[in-house]
Parts: C-alpha cells; structure tokens; sequence
C-alpha cells in the first residue's frame, strides 16, 4: 500500500492487511441495520415478508460491486496524483515513494464492499438452501464456495493476463510492484466494465429465472 497509513499525527500505522476488517465491520453493522429498519419498511411496501427476493438482494450486491470498483478507481487515480506531484512521505523498497493521501480514503470504497457483501453472500446463501431440492440442501452449502473459489481463480487468472497484455504496451505494466508507475486505477474501470456484464447476465438469468419457494 503506497498511501499514508498514520492515523493523524500520530506514528501509530495501520498494518495493511487490518484494512480488511472494515470490509467486515460494515457488513455486520449493514446487516444489523437491514434487518432491524430496512426490511421492516420494505415489508410494509412490497408486502413481503423478506420485504424484497432473493434475486433482488443478489441484483442489489452486483450493481454495488460496480459502484465499489468506479470508486476504488477515482480514489486510486488521486493517490497516483498526489504521488507524482506532491510531496511524499516516505520511501517502499521495491516500490517506491509513498503518496501522502490517507489510508483512510480507502474507509469509503472498503465500506461498501462490505454492504455489497452483506446483500450478495448472504442471499446466495439463502437461495441455494431454499431452491435446492430437500434429498440436495446439504450441498447447497458446497455451490457457494465453489462459487467464490472460481471467482478467486478466475481473479488471478485476471490479474496474470492484465500482466502480461500490458507489459508489451506502451503505457506498461498496469500492475507492477511500484504502483505510481502502474495505473491501477485502469485495472480497477476493467473489473466495473466486466461487473457491469455480470450485472446484464444476471438480470437476463434472473427474469427468465422463477423461484420455487419465494414467488416474486
């Protein structure tokens, strides 16, 4: 992470890898919130008893994943400029001068990951516990993570063709180990513009799609 990752003025840094729990954070209170207020209201407006489908919370953790990488896009875009422009605070081995924007600037975009997270998981959860049939509930469970482990392979196969696709462009390497000299931030409208087909696919899956125990 080439940003400043004190907490004010004090020499106290955030380890990297502890920037994670805000993902967690916010996902836990977002589903406290939703549970408690969201989904009363939404009772009272769709007259449902989960107040919106499964396939409409699912739609909701998509279309947020879009918002999360335009963000981390802008935010990354700013990071870079304030480090080729401005002061730095430091130096990384390897990687470079560290850009004097805040650490905390991530807070945002990692917060909405979590609720992105919170609408998503959960309602996959839920779909294949309530759509499988009753001899196939205890596997429902096996798809999720079969889901999220080919999302993390296809992820890194993602990054590796990132790698080697930009490395014999003129610009470079998007992602290299110093990232003022990448352009992260091109890595980041990639996966928005690859969110935004998944979002088409979905909607095109979820109205030809018709719940067997949650009618719509």
């Amino acid at each position: 992470m080439q940003c400043d990752r004190r907490v004010g003025q004090s020499n106290f840094m955030i380890p990297p890898a502890t920037y994670v729990v805000f993902v967690m954070l916010s996902c836990t209170i977002f589903l406290t919130i939703y549970d408690r207020i969201i989904v009363p209201q939404l009772r009272k407006i769709t007259g449902k008893e989960a107040g919106i489908t499964i396939l409409q919370r699912i739609g909701c953790g998509i279309f947020l994943t879009i918002a999360v990488s335009i963000l981390s896009a802008h935010i990354e875009q700013k990071r870079r400029h304030l480090a080729l422009t401005q002061p730095t605070v430091g130096f990384q081995p390897h990687r470079g001068p560290i850009s004097s924007m805040s650490g905390l600037w991530l807070i945002p975009q990692l917060t909405l990951n979590g609720i992105a997270e919170a609408f998503t998981s959960v309602a996959l959860v839920e779909f294949y516990y309530k759509e499988f049939p009753e001899n196939m509930k205890s596997i429902g469970g096996s798809f999720y993570c079969l889901g999220m482990a080919g999302g993390n392979y296809f992820y890194g196969f993602l990054i590796a063709m990132v790698h080697r696709t930009t490395q014999q462009a003129a610009s470079g390497d998007w992602l290299p180990e110093n990232l003022n000299r990448g352009r992260l931030d091109y890595f980041y409208y990639l996966l928005a513009a690859l969110s935004v087909v998944n979002a088409a696919v979905f909607v095109a899956c979820s109205n030809w799609y018709k719940l067997q125990r949650d009618p719509r």
